[in-house]
């Protein structure tokens, strides 16, 4: 393989790995180091309130920390910015195996209106930390596409 190759590879990997990240938080988790993030939002009757559950098999995470956390209505581009929280692993597991924390954030009046979330978790491990940032769409409507967006939703024209 010579280096134009290589290097066109590399970049492929690169713009994967950076775009990959933004999901529909209804149909996926976000995988992220040793677990995965998992958005929670209530049906559409009422969404007042939003949850970011972390979920992982092992233990080796202490803590974890939400920062710079917005919302942006994908109707009317508003954006939301929520508060820094971080959150202690608890000892409860689910059905599935997995250890879980919630952190919660009330108040949010979200309506029926599309949202994307977008931030940075830091998971706290003996010894080290790993930060990432995470993005995904909470429950983007199938019927239209939002303005001024590359984002391939999937749509015909």
């Amino acid at each position: 393989m010579n280096i134009t190759q290589r290097v066109a590879v590399n970049l492929l990997f690169i713009f994967g790995f950076c775009f990959a990240s933004a999901v529909y938080a209804d149909m996926a988790d976000i995988p992220v180091y040793k677990g995965e993030l998992r958005i929670i939002v209530p049906d559409k009757q009422s969404r007042n309130s939003l949850t970011i559950r972390y979920r992982s098999k092992t233990r080796e995470v202490i803590r974890i920390a939400l920062d710079d956390l917005r919302l942006t209505n994908m109707r009317t581009k508003r954006v939301i910015n929520l508060p820094d929280q971080s959150a202690s692993l608890m000892n409860r597991i689910d059905h599935e195996g997995h250890w879980n924390t919630d952190v919660m954030y009330d108040n949010l009046n979200l309506g029926q209106d599309d949202y994307r979330i977008e931030g940075r978790l830091t998971l706290y491990l003996v010894g080290s930390q790993r930060t990432s940032d995470f993005s995904a769409y909470l429950e983007p409507q199938a019927s239209s596409r939002p303005v001024d967006t590359s984002i391939d939703w999937g749509l015909g024209d």
